[in-house]
């Protein structure tokens, strides 16, 4: 088979980023005997630089092949929605199927599509009621539904939600969970490392992730300030936040008072491999979000040997089983609650650490490769 992957959009940090590249790569070593074609803008660079990311693997093929959504400018986007329809007809002509692994971020949808719908939290959260956003999400998902020959989702919960939400779809929605990369494992602590970050003298809980309502960041500072200044003074806080400039800026606006005092240390920047350590040497991983289509971040944590507290909504349970301190994110007691607890029974964080590296490793991307196979081949048959 030939299968077309969108891939004008994975490569930097990201979510849905990664789980295109780890799919592909999963795909490619799984099945040899077929053909992957990586369908990327005109940009020799970006081409150059999936070259040298899928190099080693032989039928991993990448082709200049539609525009950059912003080639013209917002103020001619018609125009490059209108040639990216004509050039997606003619690249896909020679394809089996075509996965779009960000179905919200593709200028147009071609004809014949799989679709990976990660979230809809613009529709489920009343946080984005009345924005941009929100209008875009209910006016794509119901197009994706109708067109796509397929979609897959990370988690049941986003299957429901695409149900609950849009319960007049006849698209077939098929949940196939991901996995974190085989770089996250447990690691001795590197001092080095952690003296870069002021992290070296201190235990410390970690939050990563990007500056979104959704995150709950807030929630996550009002839960650790509520706790006693004695267990603040031995445990830190580091969130290692991402985002665009306007929300950073936003954020430190509001809450730069309490950043790099008060036992909070706020990090930018921090490359992969320095962040393996970060997952490896925290006293435990909160991930107090208010909804996801995965909750990626969770399995990277306990892959990496960190017991997790987390969310109990939207799809944290399903993927976290008993193997984390689940808690209502809006109950900030409850969640402070949660992060004394570890901080003060090494016998429970190594309990939830067991329990943690155990259920990470019911999740692989060779397993993710072969559920996706088997959706192209039904839809294709």
């Amino acid at each position: 088979m030939n299968i077309g992957f969108d891939a004008t959009n994975i490569l930097g940090h990201g979510g849905i980023k990664t789980y295109a590249r780890e799919l592909i790569r999963g795909l490619a070593e799984e099945y040899p005997d077929d053909s992957f074609i990586l369908l990327t803008t005109f940009s020799g660079s970006k081409k150059r630089k999936l070259e040298e990311l899928f190099g080693n693997l032989p039928n991993v093929a990448v082709r200049k092949a539609v525009p950059h959504r912003n080639m013209l400018g917002d103020g001619l986007f018609f125009i490059t929605k209108f040639i990216s329809g004509i050039l997606w007809r003619l690249s896909s002509r020679s394809l089996d199927i075509v996965h779009l692994t960000d179905p919200f971020g593709s200028v147009v949808l071609p004809r014949k599509f799989v679709a990976t719908a990660h979230d809809i939290f613009p529709i489920t959260l009343d946080e984005f009621k009345g924005s941009e956003l929100r209008r875009f999400y209910l006016n794509r998902t119901p197009e994706v539904l109708k067109k796509a020959r397929a979609v897959i989702t990370p988690s049941a919960y986003v299957r429901k939600s695409l149900q609950k939400y849009f319960p007049e779809t006849s698209c077939p929605v098929i949940p196939v969970p991901e996995a974190a990369s085989d770089e996250f494992h447990p690691r001795g602590r590197n001092g080095e490392i952690l003296k870069r970050y002021g992290l070296d003298e201190h235990p410390f809980f970690l939050f990563v992730g990007r500056v979104d309502p959704r995150k709950n960041i807030p929630g996550l500072i009002d839960a650790y300030m509520e706790l006693t200044e004695g267990i603040r003074s031995r445990n830190l806080l580091a969130l290692v936040l991402s985002g665009r400039p306007p929300d950073i800026e936003d954020f430190r606006n509001r809450y730069g008072r309490l950043l790099n005092g008060n036992g909070i240390v706020y990090l930018r920047d921090v490359p992969q491999e320095d962040l393996y350590n970060l997952y490896s040497s925290a006293l435990a991983f909160v991930f107090p979000t208010l909804d996801e289509g995965f909750g990626l971040p969770v399995l990277e944590a306990m892959q990496s040997g960190c017991p997790v507290i987390a969310s109990d909504l939207s799809c944290i349970p399903e993927i976290a089983g008993e193997a984390a301190v689940l808690v209502d994110p809006r109950n900030t007691f409850e969640l402070s609650k949660s992060m004394k607890l570890l901080a003060e029974s090494p016998g429970k964080r190594d309990e939830y650490m067991r329990r943690g590296v155990e259920r990470a490793a019911c999740f692989s991307w060779s397993r993710a490769a072969r559920e996706t196979m088997e959706v192209y081949r039904s839809v294709i048959s």
